[in-house]
């Protein structure tokens, strides 16, 4: 094989990693998936990226073909089996018609996109297909019926299927953003993407299509939730209900493949390698990213990698740091980030890292999600649903031109039905934050994985975050549920600095009382005892984290 032709299929294996295509109608396959594999089921032509995967069931008379892309787990029956999970999902549309489906749908874990085909019915009538998303959509759906119908896992896929070009409102908006929003994470709201006609599959909706010759129609309907929120005060029962949901859902993600964790010093990761731990291989480990650039700007990142590194030790855990970095131009990982994103370049360093660093034939286990129910936005008001105060969220600013606000979000309290009364009892800041800032920020952090390996979330299950978000505010906020996981687990506990004996409380680096220190502080003193200022600091800082996976 010559270096051009070896070259590309390292470009192929990594562009779109773990995405498809879907096509109907009269749109065009984009020359980004020349090399991959194709099928036609039913109406529809799928063309999967190399390493995606695609499970279908259809029976004699039944009601249709179900069709599964990824990973579904059905934590209720202990299932990761695609081939019976859609045959159950299939059982659930005959008995119940294609509601039924898609609640059974709904609750599955893992990472997938599900397609429901009709059997051909009368003559004239085109059927109805439905596609429903995962949890978090985090294998994410966007689609357009400019020319024909296509749907696929990332904006230029869709795009290129059917002619479409970059949206010049949306690189404005995202101008507009980043002058709002000087720092942090910034994200094109409402139904904006990248190109003209191309729009999202917002989590919790589910898309009805209907296919006549050469053109296709598009519904985005709401079907979550399926029942109104009732608040709980039987906490520890909840608690009880959490912890056996997650350690499941995870303990099904690590028999997908060699396990690994990203660990970094919040509740969230540290919840995840809890549950993991009984389930990882001889070959396992931990990993944490590190940004060279950061350290001089504060401690957090170095403290990161310090405490992610004791906590790894503390279970008998191997632990890798991988350097965060941008690649050379010219490279290949330089190509494949560009294919996948032409029009708007996210940041690089973390996915080279993995891309470059990590084997290739791991499932990795990434917390992003744990705060869809815990909290995220802490700065709730009594203000309604508005675009203003939308925009506010995703800002932190309302002092910003409501045309700007039109502009994000004018369409979209229709397009998503976002109303007071369509969620149901849920708090619309928390919805919100599932919505759009997991679904249209989410998925490119997913990206960064899939570009070399398979990235799967533990918090992504619909039951699971029911069950979180049924408590009380405070206990939310409070992390109950996840500092109830970590105490099952004592070394990974951060609330065991808070218990230390009274006599201690002035000295963490603690001379003879340093036996008494929980061993994740212990060993990294041990290993770096010039750390110990550093670490009184690191200590108070760990005890009120928000947690979560950067």
């Amino acid at each position: 094989m010559d270096g051009g032709a070896e070259r590309e299929d390292l470009v192929v294996d990594g562009a779109f990693g773990c995405g498809y295509l879907i096509r109907g109608g009269s749109s065009t396959a984009p020359p980004e998936v020349a090399r991959w594999p194709v099928q036609r089921l039913g109406t529809l032509t799928y063309h999967l990226h190399p390493r995606a995967r695609l499970h279908s069931v259809v029976r004699p008379h039944g009601p249709g073909r179900i069709v599964l892309i990824g990973e579904p787990v059905d934590v209720q029956a202990g299932l990761v089996d695609a081939e019976r999970i859609c045959g159950l999902a299939l059982d659930a549309w005959e008995s119940g018609g294609v509601t039924e489906a898609v609640r059974y749908l709904a609750y599955l874990g893992g990472r997938w996109t599900a397609v429901l085909e009709p059997a051909a019915g009368d003559a004239g009538v085109p059927p109805e297909l439905t596609v429903v998303p995962d949890c978090q959509a985090t294998q994410a759906v966007f689609y357009s019926t400019r020319a024909g119908l296509a749907l696929g896992s990332q904006p230029p896929l869709v795009a290129g299927a059917v002619g479409s070009g970059p949206d010049e409102a949306a690189k404005q908006m995202w101008t507009d953003l980043r002058a709002a929003r000087k720092k942090g994470v910034i994200f094109l709201p409402g139904t904006m993407t990248t190109h003209e006609d191309v729009l999202p599959l917002v989590p919790n909706h589910l898309l009805r299509i209907r296919l006549t010759g050469a053109s296709a129609s598009v519904e985005h309907e709401r079907f979550w939730p399926f029942q109104n929120r009732v608040e709980r005060t039987d906490t520890l029962r909840v608690v009880d209900e959490f912890i056996d949901y997650f350690r499941e859902h995870t303990r099904l993600l690590t028999t997908l493949g060699r396990p690994v964790v990203s660990l970094t010093s919040g509740n969230d990761s540290r919840t995840t390698l809890a549950a993991a731990l009984p389930h990882l291989h001889d070959d396992s480990f931990a990993f944490t990213y590190y940004n060279p650039r950061e350290g001089p700007l504060g401690e957090g990142p170095p403290m990161d990698v310090f405490i992610a590194n004791a906590l790894a030790a503390a279970v008998g855990v191997q632990h890798r740091v991988l350097q965060w970095r941008q690649p050379a131009a010219g490279s290949v990982f330089k190509e494949i980030f560009d294919r996948t994103y032409p029009v708007r370049r996210g940041t690089t360093g973390a996915a080279h890292a993995m891309w470059a660093d990590l084997p290739h034939d791991i499932v990795h286990l990434q917390s992003i999600g744990a705060e869809l129910g815990t909290t995220f936005y802490a700065r709730r008001t009594r203000a309604g649903v508005s675009p203003e105060r939308l925009l506010e969220l995703v800002t932190g600013r309302s002092d910003l031109d409501a045309g700007m606000a039109r502009s994000a979000f004018g369409d979209y309290l229709d397009y998503a039905q976002f109303t007071t009364e369509a969620i149901r009892g849920y708090d619309y800041h928390d919805v919100f934050y599932w919505e759009q800032r997991m679904g249209k920020w989410g998925y490119q952090k997913y990206q960064e994985g899939d570009f070399s390996h398979r990235m799967l979330m533990p918090f992504n299950a619909r039951g699971l975050i029911e069950i979180m978000q049924s408590l009380p505010y405070r206990d939310r906020e409070g992390k109950r549920v996840l500092r109830a996981m970590l105490a099952t687990v004592p070394s990974l506990d951060p609330d065991l600095a808070e218990r230390r004996p009274a006599h201690l409380a002035d000295d963490p680096a603690g001379g003879a009382g340093a036996e008494e220190l929980p061993i994740t502080w212990r060993d990294v003193l041990a290993a770096r005892p010039h750390l110990r200022p550093r670490l009184r600091r690191a200590a108070a800082r760990v005890r009120r984290t928000t947690g979560g996976v950067r």
